[in-house]
């Protein structure tokens, strides 16, 4: 469906990003392709996942500012990359790149599990939403003022830091739920299995399959029967009232 790919994804924009240098060119070229191979599947289920794509494009375009920069470093180029400016620009576009993969991706999963009645889901995606929007407004103060950041041997940039792990993690683990509890349509009572070589195990998958298949007419009879309960309540109701 996609919400492996995109806790794959996450996982290499953030995690494995996180103090490496320049050499996250490396995770964020990985994490931009798989990412898209994750919202091509998620859109079509909800197709705000869509506007995932400007922010997979930014994650390109710093893994091949990072990169250039690494390349700068080891055959002594001197390209005009390092300038305080450029630095500051590359931030705020970092920053802005995390932020808005953050929001949207936890604003479509929020609509999805809400549609599918996973409600606990929604509010974890909801509830997950405001730390991330927490952390920005935060970053957004210490990215405008520089001097508030190196105030006290950079130690609110410290605290955020351990924050913003907290908040990775929650995030992760809100689209291991996902992975974990929403399934493409068609296959909410197992997936097909595939045949195998060996005899024992096909013989196991046919018992699992009659199991799910069981299971399936058994809950779409309960549901017939509270739907023919429910009509009846209806009709007795009607009755009463003419009388």
């Amino acid at each position: 469906m996609g919400f492996g790919l995109l806790l794959c994804a996450y996982f290499l924009f953030t995690f494995m990003s996180a103090g490496v240098g320049d050499y996250c060119f490396i995770t964020y070229l990985v994490g931009a392709l798989i990412a898209i191979r994750a919202v091509s599947g998620l859109k079509d289920y909800n197709p705000r996942f869509s506007w995932l794509y400007p922010f997979i494009a930014l994650y390109a375009f710093l893994a091949v500012y990072y990169v250039t920069l690494t390349v700068d470093d080891l055959f002594l180029l001197g390209l005009p990359l390092r300038g305080a400016v450029v630095a500051a620009a590359v931030n705020w576009v970092d920053f802005l790149c995390e932020l808005g993969f953050a929001v949207f991706a936890l604003w479509s999963c929020a609509e999805l599990a809400g549609s599918v009645g996973l409600q606990k889901h929604r509010t974890r995606a909801w509830r997950n939403l405001v730390f991330v929007g927490i952390w920005g407004v935060a970053q957004i103060v210490l990215l405008a003022v520089p001097s508030l950041a190196a105030a006290g041997n950079q130690t609110l940039v410290k605290v955020l830091f351990l924050y913003v792990l907290v908040v990775y993690f929650l995030n992760a683990l809100l689209f291991y739920s996902c992975f974990s509890s929403i399934c493409p349509k068609g296959e909410e009572f197992g997936k097909p299995s595939k045949p195998s070589r060996f005899r024992f195990i096909n013989e196991m998958n046919r018992k699992l399959d009659e199991k799910n298949e069981r299971a399936r007419l058994e809950y779409e009879q309960n549901l017939a029967a509270k739907n023919r309960k429910f009509s009846a309540k209806n009709n007795n109701r009607q009755h009463k009232k003419k009388k």
